[in-house]
């Protein structure tokens, strides 16, 4: 609240109130000198941090228990439009320098490096995302366990992303094998995740992706760092994101109650000129849906040998009157 000053001056037996004295603009000042947190927003959405606003830097190490706020505990904040970037990442008291520079790879060819500059000493990760493709970095505390994490993701070509995921030394965390990829690849765990990072929150990764099955469907799917230092799925499956597109049924299908599968009763047909319309994946074995007249329902697929997809033995394409691949 500001102060109110009331001035009273008596001439000749008249009392004459004086107005307001306002102290809006020392306030204001006094505000815009004070540090501000920023807001986390969506990778296509972030802004620039005003000139006069600068992101703060991490505590001391001392006083990391005091006060885990600039480590924005739970969540990581886009540096896109701050770098370079000067933060304590190691928590010794002294801020390094983060950064991204274009550094040639093996071919020759310039693609993203991430550098962290402590006095006279570089330390260096490159990713495969060419130097010309748009790219982000994130800074935060994901797993609140008092260190930075940094993730960065990148286009390869084409809305091709690639994630990357490092410790506050550059070393990569490791990601779980992915499901989406199971039919053709072998499962083992990666430094880098394909998609693409939608944003942050309750300690999660939001990551947007594609899956290839009965069609090209973008969804989404939240994702943590475990207790193992391994990065995997929190959530079940992709939720899909797209609008409305509808698949046409060409041949009676045998499907099966949301969430039960090949239980005994629970299965229940679709007939051709049926429409459903796809809601989730887990990328390898099951697609929900919703009919048109509200009813919900799984189809279960098998992975064939050219990497596309059979029900009940028939291939994809001749279940339904278009499947909207793309690329």
């Amino acid at each position: 609240m500001m102060d109110r000053k009331h001035i009273r001056l008596v001439f000749g037996g008249l009392l004459l109130l004086s107005g307001l004295l306002g102290c809006a603009q020392a306030q204001a000042t006094q505000r815009a000198a004070e540090p501000t947190r920023p807001v986390t927003v969506a990778p296509q959405e972030t802004q620039a941090p005003a000139a006069t606003e600068a992101l703060p830097s991490a505590a001391p190490a001392q006083e990391k228990q005091e006060s885990a706020e600039p480590l924005w505990a739970g969540t990581c904040h886009s540096l896109s439009e701050a770098l370079p970037y000067a933060v304590d990442i190691d928590l010794d008291g002294t801020p390094e320098t983060l950064d991204l520079r274009a550094i040639p790879g093996e071919d020759g060819c310039p693609r993203w490096a991430i550098v962290l500059t402590k006095g006279e000493e570089e330390r260096l990760f490159q990713t495969e995302i060419p130097f010309d493709m748009p790219c982000d970095l994130w800074l935060g505390d994901l797993n609140e366990d008092g260190a930075y994490e940094l993730f960065f993701h990148g286009d390869m070509a084409s809305n091709d992303y690639l994630i990357y995921a490092l410790r506050p030394d550059l070393t990569p965390f490791l990601f779980e094998p992915d499901d989406r990829y199971a039919r053709w690849e072998e499962e083992q765990r990666d430094t880098v995740f394909a998609g693409y990072i939608d944003g942050f929150e309750d300690g999660h990764i939001v990551i947007e992706g594609v899956v290839d099955m009965l069609g090209t469907h973008f969804g989404v799917r939240n994702f943590a760092i475990g207790d193992d230092g391994i990065i995997g799925p929190v959530s079940t499956v992709w939720q899909f994101n797209e609008e409305d597109r509808p698949l046409t049924v060409t041949r009676e299908l045998k499907v099966y109650r949301a969430g039960v599968r090949k239980e005994p009763g629970e299965a229940f047909l679709l007939q051709p000129g049926d429409r459903i319309l796809p809601l989730a994946s887990d990328g390898c074995e099951c697609m929900w849906f919703e009919t048109e007249n509200g009813k919900g329902g799984v189809l279960m697929l098998v992975p064939d040998e050219e990497n596309m997809w059979l029900i009940d033995g028939v291939p994809e394409a001749e279940c339904f009157e278009e499947l909207p691949y793309s690329g």
